[in-house]
């Protein structure tokens, strides 16, 4: 696909998902009487700007890659109530001001967005679903990378497995079924690469002394795009919420084994693999770039609820704790676990830029430049 429609779909997947996440916080802070001083879609210099009649100032920035509500008195990162500011009264503030609300108001707005990219997410794939069908993935794989337990047990790219620990493979989805029955085991596979039949045997686990270490993330990926199943009204309903559900513990999950070391770190993709992911789904058809939009939102809510301060997980298990001790946290605490929490996404999201340059072959063109 031409580069520059690929960026243009980008920036339009990238900018529906940040709408869709930061409309659940406006709305449910809009609902809980705080005042929403400004929604901007993008981060960096503002590009376009325009007050609503609500007095919130709604803007476009120049690098669509995130966004933001900015709320009422939100001036530090603590949720211990902030001094009056100037032009206004006690009353003001505790009417108009997020950190001014009931701990249980303020888990509600932080944990809006997450929600409303779920509920984007169930919504699309109803919709999907009742228009094409629920998608189905061919179980033929691509290989993570060459670090990857897949590609060093012997698999490749657009092998087609046809058994799995002795059972028949006819999608995707049973693949990974029996991926996770096999953690900790040895996992028989026979595949069919180039017209020819192989048998491969993968460890599911590695040895740290006399400790046999399960691992829960072979590194592949469906190859091909997905063929369409047809179902009825609720069967719809209900395909789109289990696969809601299934795709927001996947995400869990990988993220736990590679945090637990059971995977490898470079399985952390950044912006890079996004921008792939889209050019490569819009270029197999507008159902499989309406799925990954629905796949991203996922993504982008269960991350977000990692508790994780300066996530919206992390404020939401901030307020639970305050709803519960019935007090606000100690402000320095907030303030370094806060920068803590900032300083470990951020490395993530370096890391994650880091490995596609990597599997871009960047650095390899560079040292070949200086040689």
């Amino acid at each position: 696909m031409h580069v520059v429609l690929s960026t243009a779909l980008f920036i339009f997947l990238i900018c529906i998902l940040v709408i869709v996440h930061e409309l659940g916080h406006f709305l449910v802070a809009r609902a809980n009487g705080v005042f929403v001083e400004a929604f901007s879609v993008g981060i960096g210099p503002v590009l376009f700007e325009k007050t609503g009649k609500s007095g919130t100032k709604w803007r476009f920035s120049l690098f669509p890659i995130g966004g933001y509500v900015k709320m009422f008195g939100d001036a530090d990162v603590s949720s211990v109530k902030e001094t009056i500011q100037s032009g206004f009264s006690e009353e003001d503030m505790d009417k108009m001001s997020l950190h001014r609300k009931k701990p249980w108001q303020k888990l509600f707005v932080a944990a809006a967005g997450p929600v409303f990219n779920f509920v984007f997410a169930i919504g699309v794939l109803f919709f999907l679903t009742m228009a094409q069908g629920a998608p189905e993935y061919p179980p033929t794989i691509t290989v993570a990378g060459e670090d990857s337990l897949a590609y060093t047990s012997g698999l490749r790219d657009g092998d087609l497995i046809i058994k799995a620990n002795g059972k028949d493979i006819a999608n995707f989805d049973e693949l990974k079924e029996q991926i996770v029955a096999s953690h900790g085991k040895e996992m028989p596979l026979e595949i069919k690469r180039n017209e020819e039949t192989k048998e491969i045997l993968v460890e599911m686990f590695k040895k740290e002394g006399e400790e046999i270490v399960p691992l829960t993330m072979l590194g592949i990926a469906p190859k091909d795009p997905p063929k369409f199943k047809k179902f009825g009204c609720l069967e719809s309903i209900t395909a789109a919420v289990l696969t809601t559900y299934r795709l927001a513990a996947d995400n869990m999950k990988a993220i736990f084994s590679i945090l637990t070391r059971k995977a490898s770190t470079k399985n952390v993709g950044g912006v890079i693999s996004i921008f792939k992911l889209t050019s490569q789904s819009a270029s197999q058809g507008v159902a499989s770039f309406v799925f990954t939009l629905a796949i991203l939102s996922t993504v982008l809510g269960a991350v977000n609820l990692l508790p994780i301060p300066v996530l919206d997980g992390g404020t939401v298990l901030i307020s639970a704790i305050e709803w519960i001790i019935g007090r606000p946290l100690n402000k320095k605490f907030v303030e370094v676990i806060f920068f803590i929490g900032l300083a470990f996404v951020v490395g993530l999201m370096l890391l994650g830029l880091w490995n596609d340059l990597a599997n871009c072959k960047f650095f390899v063109w560079l040292e070949n430049l200086f040689k």
